[in-house]
Order: C-alpha cells, then structure tokens, then sequence
C-alpha cells in the first residue's frame, strides 16, 4: 500500500499526539484493535504501546515511551522498524509535556477518527476486491457488511451516562484559556478566549479594531500559541507587515519619538474618564527593517518554532471557504493554528451560491466563521463595523450592529470597543461585553484600558 507524504505526516502528527496526550490517546484506546489502525507497521507497533500503556497507567506515556522502545529494540530482530520508529521519537521534543501542552487535542481526534476510517476503508476494500476476483461474491458480501466504522471526533456517538472519557474531557478540556491578559482586562475575558470559540469586537470605523485584532494575535504568540492572521482586504501586505512589525519591536514608525506610555490607570464611579499615570520613553529615530528583524529573532530564538503566518487578500477577494482551503494547505505541511485572526468578516467575499446585495450572504459568512471555530476546535477571533449611531454612542449596545442583525447570532462573544474623542487622545478605552453565552454580562460595565497606539499597544495597563 502506497503512503502519500500527507498520509505519513498525518499519522505522525496522530501518533505524537498518542504519546503525549491523556485525551488523544484515551479516545484512540477505546477502538483499538488487534492489528493496529495505522497504515504503517512501526506505527502500529508504537501506537500498540502507547495503548497498552494506557490501559494500565490511565495516561499517555510521554517520555515512558523511550524506555518500551528500548525494551522492545533489545529484543527485536528487525533493524529497519528499529531505525524507523528511533527516528520518530528522536523527532519529538525532548519535553513531553510541553509537546503535550503544544497539542490541540480535540483536532487531532477528529483527524484520527477519519484517518482510521480511511485505513479500515482500504483493508476491507481490499479483502472485498480478492474475493470478487475469485469468485467468492458470498464472502465478499459478508465482508462488506461487517465493516464497523470507527466512532470518533465529530459526529460520534457518545453513551452519555457510561463514557467516563466524555465526561472527563467535558471538564478538563475547555477550561483552560489560550490567551490570557493581566489585570483587570484578564478579568473582562476570563477564560472567553479559548478552543471552539469564536469571539467578534464591535466599534465604530477608525476606532482601533485592527490594533486590538493585532494585540490579541500578538499576545497569543507571546504565550506560544500558533496565530493565522487573515488581513482581507483594509491594508496592503506591505502596511499589515509594519503594523505588526511596531508591535512586535515596540517601537514608533514616524514622530513622534518621545512618547507618554502609561504606567497605571484607575477609575472612580462617576468620573467623565479614567485618571492614567505615564511616564516619557524616547526612541532615537523612527523603526526601520534592521530593528524589526532583530526584534523578530529574539521571539524566534525564545519559541524555536513557527507561530505566526499571514496571509493578504484584497477587499471582497476571499471568503471563509477560502481560508480554509489556506488553513488546509498549511496543515498539509505539518502546520495547524491555535487561533485564527480575521481581519475583518464584514469585508470577506460572499459565499459560493449567493449573489452581491444577499443579505443572507452575511449570515451565511457568519455561520461559516463559526464552524471554523468549532471543526478546528480553535479561537476565531475577527470584527465588524458597528452602525452609524455607533460614532456617537458612548457605549456601544447589542443594537448597535451594521448589515444584518444575525451577525449577534452566531459569535460565542462580542466586545465593543468604547472611546470618546477626550479618551481617544488621551489612549483610553472601555470595552464592554454585548454577549457571552457562557457568563452572565452587564451591558454597561466596561474595562477602561490605557494604551499606546504609537507603539502597537492597545492595552498596557487596565483597571474596571
């Protein structure tokens, strides 16, 4: 049986995930079988291990697996499977539990559950096809109907009082945030930025949207999480790239050079707006190419490994189904994000099947968007554009929604960004929630947060 370069690739992004994943590796232990559910013989022998190992420890091996593979190499007379599966293992990093913590669990369990269904697909087509050409319709027919698919991932059956791993990961899985602020702003999330999330900013045109799409990818990256950043159709590769290179160096890109940045910020109930205590930095000389490469490979040097990509596509040029072909070419090459960033929904392309002026074109893409986040079980994070009365409002409201009101649908969250023309000068905002499904909100409670656009930075200091 031929093994494309994708199928290998998938099966060792499978594999790790058994190794270093309770989650991965108990869902994978339920359907087991005999022969293994890979196409590769090493791999069968790994993932047999790893199984074994569950069954017994109630958790993946982790760096336990070095130790039955030399037991096994110790005994095996089988030189190339020694040297195949040596090479796997060398190819894992030496800190399984960082690996384990670099693994998108509920992803790879889907990704598995079709790879393993294609794997028993082609066995049992295989055996179906041997007895066609001898003339055994009989067996070949008994063969096809016995053929049981293997229930994991999305869509799966689950036995809900008897499956203690449901239950498990229901509680274990989802709790823990993939972007976490400080402060009083990481109170205002909590943990609303997570997998299968998918959260929408709201605010009026020239209000910050993208700085705050750019800190939010930026944070995330900083934390070590992997950031597809979609820029459809507001900017240029070309401005995008120093936008995110101004962030990235903290540094300003024109004057001026001596700048207030903020060290604290409070707010009393009934103050016009926060009081912010700042302190002068001063740069010598705007950011050119050099100190932002150097600043670059300092992240580069601390991560070791690729963590934020971006792709540029003029206005209306590309839609969800677009970017998720692009997601699939870079999965296809071993890359899968943490959180995809969409700079912004109002402006991607229609779907396929609808026509220009289709007001259901914009739920659609909204809908779309939403499935992105909960098929790839990652954080999709993107904004739109609040209404005309949003210029004047003081504090965005649920009402405040351009094109179609099913836009407040289908978003876990929405935050709005608040400023008047006093605090937009002064780097001031209030964000507020409109929704949250999972928590309670007021409308009217903000998070007032000092920053400095100059430098990149929304956010530096925050306080309710």
């Amino acid at each position: 049986m031929k093994v494309s370069t994708h199928d290998a690739v998938e099966e060792k992004r499978i594999l790790t995930g058994m190794v270093v994943s309770d989650m991965v590796l108990g869902r994978v232990a339920e359907r087991w079988k005999a022969d293994g559910l890979f196409r590769v013989r090493w791999a069968n022998l790994v993932g047999g291990w790893c199984v074994e190992y569950f069954r017994k420890y109630n958790e993946a091996p982790r760096g336990n697996i070095e130790g039955l593979f030399e037991t096994w190499a110790g005994r095996a007379n089988d030189n190339s499977t020694v040297d195949l599966v040596d090479r796997f293992l060398a190819g894992l990093s030496e800190d399984y539990e960082g690996e384990a913590a670099d693994t998108n669990p509920d992803y790879l369990i889907d990704v598995a559950g079709k790879h393993f269904n294609a794997v028993l697909l082609e066995r049992m087509s295989e055996k179906v096809k041997g007895y066609i050409d001898r003339g055994e319709i009989n067996k070949a027919l008994a063969t096809a109907a016995k053929w049981d698919k293997v229930e994991m991932g999305v869509g799966a059956g689950i036995d809900v009082l008897q499956d203690e791993t449901a239950i498990r990961e229901a509680f274990e899985a989802s709790t823990e945030p993939l972007i976490k602020y400080p402060g009083a702003l990481g109170k205002f999330f909590s943990d609303q930025l997570a997998r299968d999330e998918f959260v929408a900013i709201t605010g009026a045109a020239g209000i910050g949207k993208t700085w705050w799409l750019i800190d939010i990818a930026w944070t995330a990256i900083r934390q070590g999480q992997r950031v597809a950043f979609f820029e459809v159709g507001d900017m240029s590769q070309n401005q995008i790239m120093k936008r995110l290179m101004i962030r990235s160096a903290n540094h300003p890109i024109k004057p001026p050079y001596e700048l207030e940045i903020p060290t604290d910020i409070s707010y009393e109930p009934g103050q016009l707006m926060a009081d912010v205590v700042t302190e002068p930095h001063e740069w010598d000389g705007p950011l050119n190419w050099k100190k932002a490469w150097k600043s670059c490979q300092a992240k580069t040097r601390r991560h070791k490994k690729p963590l934020l990509r971006l792709s540029v596509h003029p206005n209306s040029s590309i839609n969800v189904e677009g970017i998720r072909s692009t997601l699939d070419v870079w999965e296809r090459a071993g890359w899968v994000p943490d959180v995809v960033v969409i700079d912004y929904a109002d402006i991607l392309s229609i779907p396929t099947g609808y026509s220009p002026g289709d007001r259901d074109a914009i739920n659609e893409n909204w809908k779309q968007l939403r499935n992105l986040s909960q098929s790839l079980h990652i954080l999709v994070v993107t904004a739109t554009q609040g209404d005309a009365n949003s210029y004047e409002a003081h504090t965005l409201r649920r009402g405040n929604f351009s094109d179609d009101r099913r836009k407040n649908d289908h978003p876990t969250a929405m935050f709005c960004i608040n400023a008047t023309e006093e605090e937009q000068v002064a780097g001031i905002y209030r964000l507020n929630w409109t929704k949250r499904r999972e928590e309670a909100y007021t409308e009217s409670r903000c998070v007032h947060v000092a920053g400095c656009l100059n430098i990149g930075r929304p956010h530096i200091k925050s306080s309710f």
